[in-house]
């Protein structure tokens, strides 16, 4: 295998450039993201006195990491020690004094638990790590987006100060997070495109392999061994490709399928749902979409709180909603994208289960 350098391993800097408040960077496995993530940190307190945020989604995921957050730092900061206490991460300048010169540059937090600092000012803090993102057992919290949007602001309050780094493998295509916001990252990634800027700006997705850092590792005696047996898992390791990427059940909208309803959702937004037959109308397709109808006849909600005059809320239990999880429980929805394949499937985990 050739030799992985450090210039092959992940850098923030490009990213960081292009000035967008919220950054995702998804990038293989071992590629460096959290390390650097951390370093440009410490670096950016050293310099400037700017804090920072380490956010898991739960405290079990905060206690198996934070005991040996700094041990990869140290080598890269002469002069200085580190040490976890408690819930700060705390940094002392050699010769300064070892009980009253220790500063703070962060904090760990969990978001599971995160309704419990609204009320701490955070003014000094200018970076929020957000690692694994994207949980390789894909258990997302319960309006998880929602959430930690209520924890940026609690930071942030509104000053445009603080950035995010979230970082994640390859792991799902169908997250909370892209659905809510409808980011379809389908032309970035058949376009190749390293970068990704939405909403705006406001949000800028990175999928990261620097100096062909997929390439060397395929050539390690495991990365051939996963690439001749197991090309599904090797995809998602070295060619930071997601998981649920796959074509099947993709299909554009047929001419004479007409529109049948548009459904509103609680978490992730609206779809529209097509209907369309076969020749001699004997086998009914669903194709399921971003793209809402103005208007419709019939307009339905998942969502309670969504009821109104001309919008009826339906359960999971009523014929709309179980011809939809029949369809895909047997593969008969079909999608217009990758995008709203990934985003109505957590609809459907929400309906019937994970």
């Amino acid at each position: 295998m050739s030799e992985i350098k450090e210039a092959d391993y992940y850098s923030l800097h490009r990213i960081l450039t292009l000035n967008s408040a919220w950054n995702f960077i998804i990038g293989a496995r071992g590629l460096g993201k959290t390390f650097d993530a951390k370093r440009h940190c410490v670096r950016d307190f050293i310099k400037n006195g700017h804090q920072f945020i380490y956010l898991r989604r739960s405290w079990e995921d905060i206690k198996k990491s934070k005991d040996s957050f700094f041990a990869d730092m140290e080598p890269f900061f002469k002069g200085f020690t580190f040490r976890v206490n408690g819930n700060l991460a705390q940094i002392l300048r050699d010769g300064d004094d070892d009980k009253k010169g220790w500063k703070t540059c962060g904090f760990f937090a969990a978001l599971s638990q995160a309704g419990g600092v609204k009320s701490v000012p955070y003014p000094n803090v200018y970076w929020i790590i957000y690692d694994e993102v994207f949980p390789d057992n894909l258990m997302f919290l319960r309006n998880e987006v929602t959430q930690f949007e209520e924890f940026y602001n609690t930071v942030d309050r509104w000053s445009d100060r603080t950035r995010v780094l979230f970082l994640s493998n390859a792991v799902i295509q169908a997250n909370p997070y892209f659905s809510k916001f409808k980011i379809d990252t389908s032309k970035q990634q058949s376009d190749g495109e390293q970068f990704g800027r939405y909403c705006g700006g406001f949000i800028c997705i990175e999928f990261a392999d620097y100096g062909g850092f997929s390439a060397k590792v395929s050539q390690s005696r495991f990365g051939k061994f996963l690439l001749a047996h197991d090309s599904d898992y090797a995809e998602y390791a070295i060619d930071n490709r997601f998981l649920d990427d796959s074509p099947e059940l993709i299909n554009r909208i047929p001419s004479n399928a007409h529109y049948g309803y548009t459904l509103d959702t609680e978490t992730y937004g609206s779809f529209g749902v097509w209907i369309g037959y076969n020749s001699d109308f004997t086998k009914r397709t669903y194709y399921i979409s971003r793209t809402i109808k103005a208007n419709a006849e019939k307009h339905f909600t998942l969502d309670y709180r969504g009821v109104t005059p001309n919008i009826v809320y339906v359960k999971k239990t009523d014929n709309i909603i179980r011809n939809l999880t029949d369809g895909y429980r047997t593969g008969k929805l079909r999608f217009d994208n990758k995008q709203s394949k990934a985003d109505f499937s957590m609809v459907i985990g929400q309906i019937i289960g994970k």
